[in-house]
């Protein structure tokens, strides 16, 4: 997949959507991809470096996927393969285009590319949000509302009132930033614990 598949393996030994290339179905409608005869090029940069590429055919019911991928250190190799599409009933009198894994044929809005492009429950991926600890949950809501009031992400950052809203919402606000610091404050204490027992135990084992 123009040198990405292979992924990142986390601390569970199990990948995250995030380690994998994401073609997304409604997408590829807004940009024209699904009108059949269309032939269209999807690209994935990370920061500036391009990362994956894949060229895309559209027939009636259908797209037709060429790219190349490989895994770990083994050649690359040439892929084509065909994924359903099928439209249903959506809102406004649209019409709504759902992916079906070339796998298991379950319809879906996204495929996710390793070796091949698969629906997320085939290749057996996650979702970055559930390899999160009590605390990296805690700190990503207390940064969102950082955030929707005007500040900037960042441990024990406290955002001033925005002007014009009340001060009990404010308030209410705030106070689920500091109980979501708190958690925060209690999962850095109990890995602080773990890390002084581990680094005991090494040092008794080195002298005994």
């Amino acid at each position: 997949m123009g040198g990405y598949g292979s992924g990142g393996w986390n601390r569970t030994g199990r990948l995250t959507t995030s380690d994998a290339l994401r073609l997304d179905v409604n997408s590829l409608n807004r940009s024209g991809a699904l009108v059949p005869g269309r032939y269209s090029t999807s690209t994935w940069t990370r920061g500036a470096e391009p990362i994956g590429a894949i060229n895309i055919s559209a027939a009636e019911d259908s797209i037709t996927l060429v790219y190349r991928s490989r895994t770990g250190d083994q050649d690359w190799a040439d892929n084509r393969e065909r994924v359903r599409v099928s439209w249903e009933p959506g809102g406004f009198g649209g019409q709504r285009p759902f992916f079906h894994c070339p796998d298991c044929t379950r319809r879906v809005l996204q495929l996710y590319g390793l070796r091949r492009y698969l629906c997320r429950h085939c290749h057996g991926l996650c979702y970055p949000s559930q390899r999160e600890c009590d605390s990296d949950r805690a700190q990503r809501r207390a940064n969102r509302i950082r955030v929707e009031l005007g500040g900037e992400p960042g441990w024990r950052n406290i955002p001033s009132r925005p002007k014009g809203m009340h001060r009990r919402t404010y308030d209410r606000l705030i106070n689920k930033i500091i109980v979501a610091d708190a958690v925060t404050d209690d999962g850095a204490v109990r890995l602080l614990a773990r890390l002084q027992t581990s680094v005991q135990k090494g040092a008794r084992g080195f002298w005994s």
